[in-house]
């Protein structure tokens, strides 16, 4: 992954528009919604496009595969547009049906549908991967807008984590599991409660998907009473195992290094990411500060192609 990526959105705009054209949406009315590792966008007729990073059409194709297989098994997704990802400047870009407006799910919501997922047999007609936290580790390392001696020092806390994750004895066989079932990745509407982004779709230990709501109260400051809400409604409180301190550890070291691929993007992200880093390291002070989780710190402000008026 390059580092000299800005992250605004516009440069996924041209790959936006050859997709469009190519699948016969319009594209000449789309909106920003988000616009990080991958730029998403509403387009007219209920349609959401999302332009993924290039290089990565297998997960794209993977992803439009799992949320047809999930629909079929009773996990409320978002369902895709079209049966395969279009290839347009480089880059796969899916669409989705629009949501419409929401709110992130509530755990206790999010702990019923991951209840669900976790105990459906995998996919016999298509194979998923197997869940690897560290896969993207050397490449996040090399983007990350820090010091040769910071990433050496990050380079050698993936080694040690990664030791301890394959030395946990882990208290449940493998699974299907989401691997990244936070706030950001769930939505509460009209039409009811879903799960989204599923480019992490995988098998691997529930524990993972069951620990992010913990990790949430622990690193970024969430309400106590969320994560008890979510334990209870899960029947299980993955914090009595050993094991979560490494799971909240590594997926500390996969969120920091967002921070640090999009540091250059505003002074306020540049403060968080050197935040992250130090927390890591043990240097930010005996009680820091929770992280935040803000998102409009990364993402350059947009500057929108000049369109009609609606």
């Amino acid at each position: 992954m390059s580092s000299t990526l800005t992250y605004s959105g516009q440069e996924t705009r041209p790959a936006l528009r050859e997709a469009c054209l190519r699948a016969g949406f319009d594209a000449g009315q789309a909106q920003l919604i988000r616009a990080l590792d991958n730029g998403i966008w509403r387009l007219p007729g209920g349609v959401v496009a999302r332009v993924h990073q290039p290089g990565t059409e297998t997960s794209a194709l993977n992803e439009i595969r799992g949320t047809y297989w999930l629909y079929g098994n009773g996990v409320p997704v978002p369902l895709p547009r079209r049966p395969e990802p279009v290839m347009a400047a480089g880059r796969p870009v899916t669409f989705w049906t629009d949501l419409g407006p929401g709110t992130p799910a509530s755990p206790a919501d999010v702990a019923r549908m991951l209840r669900v997922l976790h105990h459906l047999p995998a996919p016999t007609d298509f194979i998923l991967p197997a869940h690897d936290p560290f896969a993207r580790f050397p490449a996040q390392i090399a983007a990350a807008h820090t010091t040769p001696e910071e990433k050496d020092w990050l380079t050698a806390h993936a080694s040690r984590l990664r030791e301890q994750w394959f030395a946990l004895d882990w208290p449940t066989h493998v699974c299907v599991i989401h691997g990244d079932a936070g706030p950001g990745n769930t939505m509460a509407t009209a039409a009811g409660t879903f799960l989204i982004d599923w480019e992490r779709l995988s098998i691997g230990h529930r524990e993972w998907d069951q620990a992010t709501a913990a990790w949430h109260r622990d690193v970024f400051g969430a309400s106590p009473d969320d994560y008890t809400a979510f334990a209870h409604v899960y029947g299980h409180d993955v914090t009595t195992w050993h094991g979560y301190q490494v799971i909240r550890d590594v997926r500390s070291q996969c969120t920091a290094l967002f921070a640090l691929r999009h540091a250059t993007a505003s002074p306020e992200g540049r403060a968080e990411a050197d935040h992250r880093l130090a927390c890591l390291r043990g240097t930010a002070g005996p009680t820091p500060k929770p992280w935040s989780a803000r998102k409009w710190q990364w993402a350059r402000p947009a500057v929108p192609d000049a369109v009609p008026a609606r």
